[in-house]
C-alpha cells in the first residue's frame, strides 16, 4: 500500500492554487475553524482517489465555488518496493516499475453546462503544466481499478461517540466515563485538571487583553485618519506647486522646443529635397537610354515573328495542296484493303449465315428498345433525386406543364394540390398517397375572381383535371379520420376536407371489417374500403408527391432503387456490343463472295495508285516535320515580342511619369522655401519674451526626457485642475502636527499591550507544552490498561478488545476521548459496555475485567486513512474497523480538527496544516500554512 507524500489544488472551492502541500508524514492534523476548509481539502483527496466526498457533497460542488472552466488536483504518492523485491511495487500494474514515486492527477472541467473529472497517473513528481496537452486520460472506473491494483482499500469509517450515561456498574459507563475512571485509577485526573485551571485563568488574561486591543484598534482608527489628512494635504500641497511649474515654466519651454525642432526639421528636409530633385534628373538620363533600348529590341522580336509566320503560311499551303493529290489515292487504298479482307471470308455456307444475321439483328434491335426505355427511367428518377436533394418542384407531365405555363401567361396565380399538403403521420403517408394520387394534378387558383379566364384556358388546352376556385381553411382535428393525419398549408377545396374526413383510419382489415356496413375506412397499407366495395391504393414509396414526409420516402426510395435500374441498363449495354460484333461479323462474310472478283478486275487500278502515293506521302511528311518545328519557335517568338513591347510601354510610362514627378518636385520645393523662411521670420518675433536660460539647449532636452511634449503637459495641466477643483482636498496645515503627537502617545500604549501579550502566550506555550508531554503519560496509561483487560479475559476464556483512544493536546478532544471495549463469550458475538445483550454473570465478569485490564491494538498494515473530525458520528461496526486499521504502525493518518487553540496542541502530530476562512472582501481564500515538528523532536 502507499502512502500520500504531496497535495496541490487549483481551483478548489475557494483556493486559487495551492502548491506542493507536504503530507509525507505519519500522522496528519488539519487544523481550522469551522468553515475554514478542512473537510474541502480531504474531499480534494478523495475525489483525486476516486471515491465519494462527505456530508452529500460532490466534486461539481467544489469546482462550482472556484468560478473557473478548469480545476486541478494533484498528488505525488509513495511507489517504493514493498519488502526487498525492487518489482513489488504498488503501482507495478500500471506500467510504474522502476520510478520510487508516482505522480496522480484530477483534471475538472466545465462541459456545456455540467461538470465531468478524467484522471492520469505519470512516474516521478511531474507538474500540472507538462500534462496540459495529454491524450492518455483515464475514466473514473479505469482509475479505481489501478488504485485498488496499488492497494488502496475505502477509507476508514469514523469513530462513533456513545452518549454517557449514569450507572453503577462498570461495564454499563459511557466510554468517555470508563476514560475517565481509568485516568482517576492511575493519578492522571488530577494532572488534567491542574492543565484545565491554568488556561481558564490564561483565557481571561486574553480576554482583558483584547478589551486592551479593541481600545487601541479604535485609537489606531484615528491615527490611521489623521495620517490620511495630512497625506491629503501633502498631495494637495504638492499638485499645486506641480501646476505652478508646468503652466509658468515648463509648457513655454516646451512650446519653443518644438518649434525650434519643426523649423530644424523643415531646414533639413529642404536640404534632403533638393538632392533629391538632382537624383532625379539623373534617374530620367537613364530611363531616356532604357526606352531607347527597349524600341530597338521590339523591332528586332516583330522582325522575328514575321518572317516565322509567312514561312508558315507557305508551308501550310503546301500540305493542303499535297493532302488534296493524296486523298483519292488513299481513298482506293483503303477499298483495296477492304476487298482483301472481305475475300479472305470467302467460302462459308451463305444460307446460314443469312439467317443467323436475321435473327441476330432482331435480338438487337429488341435490346436497343429496352435499353431506350430504360435510360428514360433512369433519366427520369434522377431528374426527381435532383429535384428532391435541391428541394424544388417535383417535374410535372407534359400536360400539366403546358397548362401552367397558360396560366402564368395570363397572370393567374396558382398553386398544385401536392404543395399545400402535409403528412403528420409517417405511418399513413401510404394511404394518403393513395387517396389523393388522382388528385395530383389538381390546380388551386389563389383569387376567385380568375376562375372565369382559367376554365377558358382549361378548356382550350383541353386540361382533364379539377381547376379550384373555392377553397376554404381545414380544420384541425383530432379523430380517427385521415383528415387527422394531413394538414394544409394553405385554403384547400372543401370537396377534398370532406373525402378525407369521411374515411375512417383503420390497423387492418379486419379491424376495418368491424365498422359499420356503410363506414369509409383505410388500412396503413392503402387497403381502402367505399360504398361501391374494396380495392388497394398502394403507390410505391417513389412515385410520392405529397408533402415533406413524402419526399423524403420518394428520395430513399429512388436512392435505393437507382444503383438496381444503372446494373441493369449496364448488363443489357453488354449484350448489345455483343450482338454489334457478331451481326458485323455475319455481314463481312456475306459480303466476301464478290471481293474477290473485284480485287482481280481492278489491280491494275490499284498498283498505279500505291506508286503514286508513295513520292507524296515522303512530301507531305517533310512539310508536317518542319511545320512541327515552326510551332514552338513561332509560339516564342510571340511571346518574345509581347515582352518586348510590354516592356517599351513600361519604360514609356516609366519616363512619363518621372518627368511628370520632376516637375511636380520642383514647383512643391520652391513653394516650401518660401514658407519656410516666412516662419523663421516669425518665430524670432513672436519668442523675444522667453528669458534665455530656458532656451538653451540642454534644459530644453532635459524637460523632453521628463515630459515628452507641450501636449503632454497641457494634458495635465487639465487633469490636475479637474484634481483640484474636488471639494474633499484637506487644506488645514495643522493636521500634519496633530497626526505626529497622536503616532507618540499610541507607540507607547502598544508596547506595553504586546509585552502582556508576550507573557501570557509564553505561560499559554508552557501549558500547552507541559500537557502535550504527559499526553504520553496518558496514552501509557491506556496501553497497559488494555493489555491487562485482555490478559484478564484469556484466563477467564473471554475475547476482549478495546478500540483505540485518540488522544491529542487540545481541549475538545481530551474532553470528548472515551475508552470502547468488547466482549466475545462461548464464541458467540462481540457485545459492547452497555448494549444489553449479556446475562447477569456476563455483565460481572466484564466489570471485573474493566477494572484491571488495558488494551492497545496491534500494528497492522501500512496505507492512509482519511479522519473527519473523529468520533463525532460513527457507528460500533466502524468502530471497530477504525482499531483494526490503527493496529498497524505504518499507517498514514490524515485527520481534521476545529481550531480553537494553537497548533502546539497536537503535540503526536508530525505534520500539521492549519486552514483559514476566506475573507468577505476577497474571492479566494488564504494559503494554508504548515507546521512540521523538527527532525530532533520527532526521533
Amino acid at each position: 500500500m502507499f502512502h500520500i507524500k504531496s497535495l496541490e489544488m487549483v481551483h478548489w472551492d475557494y483556493w486559487q492554487r495551492v502548491k506542493n502541500i507536504p503530507l509525507d508524514a505519519k500522522i496528519i492534523t488539519i487544523a481550522g475553524q469551522n468553515g475554514s476548509g478542512k473537510t474541502t481539502l480531504l474531499d480534494a483527496l478523495r475525489t483525486l482517489f476516486g471515491l465519494d466526498c462527505s456530508m452529500g457533497r460532490s466534486y461539481k460542488h467544489y469546482a462550482r465555488h472556484a468560478g473557473q472552466q478548469t480545476s486541478w488536483l494533484r498528488a505525488v504518492v509513495d511507489n517504493r518496493p514493498v519488502g526487498r523485491q525492487l518489482s513489488n511495487r504498488p503501482f507495478r500494474s500500471s506500467g510504474f516499475f522502476s520510478e520510487d514515486e508516482v505522480t496522480l492527477f484530477c483534471q475538472i472541467q466545465k462541459n456545456g453546462g455540467d461538470w465531468k473529472r478524467q484522471y492520469l497517473m505519470r512516474g516521478g513528481a511531474v507538474a500540472i503544466e507538462e500534462v496540459l496537452d495529454a491524450n492518455d486520460w483515464l475514466g473514473l472506473e479505469t482509475y479505481r481499478k489501478r488504485l485498488a491494483n496499488a492497494g488502496l482499500s475505502p477509507a476508514m469509517a469514523k469513530v462513533l461517540a456513545l452518549e454517557q450515561g449514569e450507572t453503577d456498574k462498570l461495564c454499563e459507563y459511557a466510554p468517555r466515563q470508563l476514560l475517565d475512571l481509568v485516568f482517576q485509577v492511575f493519578g492522571d485526573k488530577e494532572v488534567l485538571d491542574a492543565y484545565d485551571e491554568a488556561k481558564r485563568h490564561q483565557h481571561d488574561t486574553e480576554i482583558e487583553l483584547q478589551r486592551f486591543e479593541t481600545e487601541l484598534e479604535a485609537a489606531q482608527t484615528n491615527l490611521e485618519r489623521l495620517r490620511l489628512r495630512a497625506a491629503n494635504f501633502h498631495q494637495w500641497e504638492g499638485l499645486n506647486k506641480e501646476q505652478r511649474d508646468l503652466q509658468e515654466e515648463i509648457l513655454p519651454t516646451l512650446q519653443y522646443h518644438e518649434v525650434r525642432e519643426k523649423a530644424g526639421a523643415t531646414s533639413h528636409m529642404l536640404r534632403e529635397s533638393k538632392a533629391s530633385l538632382a537624383q532625379q534628373d539623373v534617374q530620367l538620363s537613364d530611363k531616356r537610354a532604357e526606352l531607347a533600348e527597349r524600341a530597338n529590341a521590339l523591332s528586332a522580336a516583330h522582325q522575328q515573328e514575321t518572317a516565322l509566320e509567312e514561312e508558315k503560311s507557305i508551308l501550310e499551303k503546301r500540305l493542303g495542296e499535297l493532302n488534296g493529290k493524296l486523298k483519292p489515292l488513299e481513298s482506293l487504298l483503303e477499298q483495296k484493303a477492304r476487298l482483301q479482307k472481305l475475300a479472305a471470308d470467302e467460302g462459308a455456307d451463305i444460307a446460314d449465315v443469312a439467317a443467323q444475321l436475321e435473327q441476330k439483328e432482331a435480338e438487337y434491335i429488341r435490346l436497343r428498345q429496352a435499353r431506350d426505355e430504360l435510360t428514360a427511367r433512369i433519366a427520369g428518377e434522377r431528374a426527381a433525386i435532383a429535384a428532391l436533394e435541391g428541394k424544388s418542384a417535383l417535374p410535372d407531365p407534359e400536360h400539366v406543364r403546358s397548362m401552367r405555363r397558360a396560366l402564368a401567361d395570363a397572370k393567374i396565380e396558382h398553386a398544385m394540390l401536392p404543395d399545400i399538403v402535409e403528412v403528420t403521420d409517417a405511418r399513413w403517408q401510404g394511404a394518403v398517397e393513395g387517396v389523393l394520387r388522382g388528385y395530383t394534378s389538381v390546380v388551386l387558383l389563389e383569387s376567385a375572381r380568375d376562375a372565369s379566364a382559367a376554365y377558358r384556358i382549361g378548356e382550350k388546352e383541353r386540361y382533364g383535371h379539377f381547376i379550384v376556385s373555392d377553397r376554404v381553411r381545414a380544420p384541425e382535428v383530432k379523430d380517427q379520420s385521415l383528415l387527422s393525419v394531413v394538414r394544409f398549408t394553405a385554403p384547400a377545396p372543401s370537396w377534398l376536407i370532406d373525402q378525407l374526413a369521411r374515411i375512417t383510419r383503420v390497423d387492418s382489415v379486419d379491424a376495418g371489417m368491424k365498422q359499420h356496413s356503410g363506414d369509409e375506412w383505410i388500412t396503413p397499407e392503402a387497403y381502402h374500403h367505399e360504398r361501391r366495395g374494396g380495392r388497394s391504393l398502394f403507390v410505391e414509396a417513389a412515385r410520392y408527391r405529397f408533402g415533406q414526409a413524402g419526399r423524403a420516402q420518394r428520395l430513399a426510395a429512388l436512392l435505393q432503387s437507382l444503383p438496381k435500374l444503372e446494373a441493369q441498363e449496364d448488363q443489357i449495354t453488354l449484350k448489345i456490343n455483343k450482338l454489334a460484333g457478331e451481326v458485323s461479323a455475319l455481314k463481312a462474310r456475306i459480303a466476301g463472295v464478290d471481293a474477290a472478283k473485284e480485287l482481280v478486275a481492278r489491280q491494275a487500278e490499284f498498283d498505279e495508285a500505291t506508286h503514286s502515293a508513295a513520292p507524296l506521302k515522303a512530301a507531305r511528311t517533310e512539310v508536317g516535320t518542319r511545320l512541327g518545328e515552326l510551332f514552338p519557335l513561332t509560339k516564342k517568338a510571340t511571346e518574345d515580342r509581347t515582352l518586348a513591347d510590354n516592356a517599351w510601354q513600361n519604360a514609356k510610362r516609366a519616363l512619363a511619369d518621372g518627368e511628370a514627378n520632376l516637375r511636380q518636385s520642383q514647383k512643391r520645393q520652391r513653394e516650401e522655401r518660401e514658407a519656410h523662411a516666412r516662419a523663421l521670420g516669425e518665430i524670432r518675433k513672436a519668442w523675444r519674451h522667453l528669458p534665455h536660460a530656458w532656451r538653451k539647449p540642454a534644459r530644453r532636452l532635459e524637460l523632453v526626457d521628463e515630459h515628452q511634449n507641450a501636449h503632454q503637459v497641457e494634458l495635465r495641466l487639465k487633469h490636475l485642475a479637474t484634481d483640484l477643483a474636488r471639494d474633499d482636498w484637506e487644506t488645514d496645515s495643522t493636521v500634519v502636527d496633530q497626526h505626529v503627537r497622536l503616532t507618540a502617545l499610541l507607540q507607547g500604549r502598544q508596547t506595553e499591550t504586546e509585552e502582556r501579550r508576550y507573557q501570557n502566550n509564553r505561560a499559554r506555550e508552557a501549558t500547552e507544552n507541559a500537557r502535550g508531554a504527559y499526553i504520553e503519560r496518558l496514552r501509557y496509561t491506556i496501553k497497559t490498561y488494555s493489555r491487562n483487560i485482555k490478559e484478564l479475559g484469556e484466563l477467564a476464556g473471554i475475547e476482549v478488545h478495546t478500540d483505540p483512544v485518540r488522544l491529542e493536546n487540545d481541549d475538545v478532544q481530551l474532553a470528548q476521548a472515551g475508552l470502547h471495549v468488547r466482549f466475545k463469550f462461548d464464541g458467540k458475538g462481540p457485545i459492547g459496555l452497555n448494549d444489553g445483550e449479556a446475562s447477569g454473570g456476563q455483565q460481572v465478569m466484564k466489570s471485573l475485567i474493566l477494572l484491571i485490564g488495558l488494551l492497545k491494538s496491534d500494528d497492522g498494515s501500512g496505507g492512509f486513512v482519511f479522519i473527519d473530525e473523529p468520533f463525532a458520528h460513527l457507528d460500533i461496526r466502524n468502530i471497530q474497523l477504525v482499531g483494526e486499521f490503527l493496529k498497524n504502525t505504518d499507517a498514514q493518518y490524515l485527520m481534521t480538527t476545529p481550531l480553537t487553540h494553537n497548533t502546539d496542541v497536537y503535540d503526536p502530530s508530525e505534520l500539521t496544516l492549519i486552514t483559514s476562512k476566506k475573507k468577505k472582501d476577497t474571492h479566494w481564500a488564504q494559503p494554508i500554512f504548515v507546521l512540521q515538528r523538527r527532525a530532533q523532536e520527532a526521533a
